[in-house]
């Protein structure tokens, strides 16, 4: 009877790069959405009273958004 034992290996380092790789995109998207949440509370900050209220919002509420 023969014993055959499987061992399929990955490519030297490739889950090491595919882990390095998965930090980077997760870093970067997380630098891209902290800069789109500034430049909303920028915005919304701009806006008069009269406007947040028009959509909905109270100076308070800017914070909270995000």
């Amino acid at each position: 009877m023969a014993n055959f034992v499987n061992t399929s290996s990955q490519p030297l380092g490739s889950i090491t790069i595919f882990r390095v790789a998965s930090f980077l995109e997760a870093a970067f998207t997380a630098v891209i959405r902290g800069h789109q949440s500034r430049k909303t509370k920028a915005a919304l900050s701009k806006l008069t009273e009269r406007e947040l209220k028009d959509i909905g919002l109270t100076r308070g509420d800017i914070n909270n958004l995000f």
